[in-house]
């Protein structure tokens, strides 16, 4: 793994590139830092069975479109404008990846948010708060992964990039731990079954943005590194050695 340093993203010898390049960093880390918001203002309501915090989570979903938007249309601008090779192209091609990858781990959370309208349907009874707990414990996680990608990210931090993807692992254990606890009070109780599935579905929200988020640690990676460790999966060794 190479030695990181804080110079990463300066010192080119092209001024006007460097100003781009900053523009551009600071739109994928306001899209980043929204959809951190959204997803804590998603856990906050289904704390609180707020379904009206819920569906400004749903509304605010087209300001994160246009983010991606933005920035795709920035890429090809300073693409056209200053035609970069090697490690100046690798970091364009990569904060477009990025910007799309966060807009998918938003359009996640939106359907997360949904469900939390359904779980708290006037109509319907509350859900049980045990229930709960399991969303409440990935949702953590979830956002650890984003604060940590987000510094990785505005540091050029490979070497935090690679500790990530073991997050991504301790995601889809959890989820899978999760489940057995749902399936567990359904045999218990068979009229929780309706919630627990919707439960369910929520979880799988979850891990898709842990998903989402393993991915952008990899584009990190190769971001810094010039690496491309997509669909493998990282020993121990190549983190820590």
């Amino acid at each position: 793994m190479a030695v990181q340093t804080e110079n990463f993203f300066r010192g080119h010898t092209l001024l006007a590139f460097d100003d781009d390049l900053k523009g551009l960093r600071m739109q994928v880390v306001d899209m980043a830092g929204l959809v951190m918001y959204q997803l804590e203002q998603t856990m906050l309501a289904l704390d609180e069975g707020d379904m009206t915090l819920a569906l400004k989570v749903v509304e605010r979903d087209q300001k994160l479109n246009r983010y991606e938007v933005r920035i795709d249309n920035a890429v090809i601008e300073v693409l056209a404008r200053h035609c970069p090779v090697a490690g100046d192209l690798r970091t364009l091609v990569s904060i477009s990846k990025i910007g799309y990858e966060l807009e998918k781990m938003g359009d996640e959370i939106v359907l997360f948010a949904k469900l939390v309208g359904v779980l708290f349907d006037p109509g319907t009874s509350d859900p049980n708060p045990r229930l709960l707990e399991d969303i409440v414990k990935i949702g953590n996680l979830v956002k650890t992964m984003l604060t940590k990608l987000l510094l990785a990210f505005e540091k050029a931090d490979a070497a935090q990039a690679y500790l990530l993807l073991q997050y991504d692992r301790e995601c889809e254990s959890q989820l899978q731990e999760a489940i057995k606890h749902q399936l567990g009070w359904i045999l218990l109780d068979m009229r929780l079954i309706g919630r627990a599935m919707d439960i369910m579905q929520i979880m799988k929200t979850l891990e898709r943005c842990g998903e989402h988020s393993r991915n952008i640690a990899e584009y990190i990676i190769f971001m810094v590194e010039g690496v491309d460790v997509r669909h493998r999966r990282i020993s121990a060794n190549e983190i820590f050695g």
